[in-house]
């Protein structure tokens, strides 16, 4: 598994945290989203997913200005808990147009499905993602 240009690692993963996950998914030859805890050794990181997922309720507000090319609703919730530790990691990687298993992305906490604007869902993906993403958001 390797990392290119366009992998999104920006997520507070430290160089220990990119080599736990690197390491882990090696041997990987598909597609994959998966949630996995951390070692003790490394420190957790923020995870900024808002709702009943994460034990509390998340309301939705439209963002002020397009973040990482989204400009979807983002997250206000209730008591206010950005970025909690967690001592889980998602992370997304497949196989690139060479054949070459890539890290898509890596964030703390656990997987989510992709939001409902993202072009590359069909149907199905679509209505699961917007029944998902009704009750949970991302903050900033």
């Amino acid at each position: 598994m390797k990392i290119i240009a366009g992998t999104h690692v920006d997520h507070a993963l430290t160089p220990g945290h990119l080599e736990f996950v690197l390491s882990r998914f090696a041997d990987r030859r598909a597609f994959f989203l998966e949630t996995i805890e951390l070692p003790e050794e490394l420190s957790s990181l923020p995870c900024t997913l808002h709702g009943p997922m994460m034990g509390h309720r998340a309301h939705h507000a439209r963002r002020s200005v397009a973040h990482a090319g989204r400009s979807g609703p983002v997250a206000a919730d209730d008591g206010c808990r950005l970025g909690l530790g967690d001592g889980r990691v998602a992370v997304v990687g497949g196989l690139d147009a060479k054949g070459e298993m890539v890290l898509y992305t890596a964030y703390g906490g656990p997987a989510a499905p992709r939001e409902p604007w993202d072009r590359g869902l069909d149907e199905e993906l679509r209505a699961e993602s917007e029944r998902f993403w009704s009750e949970h958001a991302l903050s900033r």
